[in-house]
């Protein structure tokens, strides 16, 4: 299995670098021809004006979010906090609480805060995908700090984009 970290960074027209040293490298789909949109499954998110950004560690030559991330894949689903609006069970069951792994948790918030100022609408849109699932789910408007809040007592879920502002 592996595990996507993406971020689109609304309304931004130019891709920025982060300004700080950074566990998590941080790519840009204008500088690296290998991050894409998931534009058949993630129609909303892909076709948001803005760069998009994936999170990702160097795994023995595979860049992806898998060493950054982690699930609870036994959780009961009835602990899930799943929108109300979801009924479907096959959809229901590819979302799973999103873990960010504890020694990349500050860069990971960094990162993430750093994103909102650089949108001119101080908003971005996330994702925490894994295969499978893909059906598009948005969820929002949260804080940075409701969202990083949210992480920490694992209601932030996998296959769910979720907008997020100041």
């Amino acid at each position: 299995m592996s595990f996507d970290l993406e971020v689109v960074i609304v309304n931004q027209e130019d891709p920025v670098q982060i300004p700080f040293k950074s566990s998590i490298e941080v790519m840009n789909e204008r500088d690296n021809q290998d991050i894409r949109r998931f534009s058949t499954t993630w129609k909303f998110m892909s076709q948001t004006k803005g760069i998009w950004y994936s999170l990702v560690k160097d795994d023995e030559g595979i860049k992806n979010a898998f060493l950054l991330c982690d699930s609870d894949f036994e959780r009961d689903a009835q602990h899930i906090p799943v929108p109300f609006w979801i009924e479907n069970e096959d959809v229901i069951y590819n979302l799973t609480p999103l873990i960010i792994r504890p020694e990349f948790k500050m860069d990971f918030e960094k990162i993430l805060s750093f994103f909102v100022e650089q949108s001119p609408s101080k908003t971005i849109m996330f994702l925490a995908r894994y295969q499978g699932g893909d059906c598009e789910l948005i969820q929002g408007n949260l804080s940075i700090r409701d969202f990083i809040n949210q992480i920490n007592l694992k209601n932030i879920l996998f296959n769910i984009c979720y907008l997020i502002t100041e």
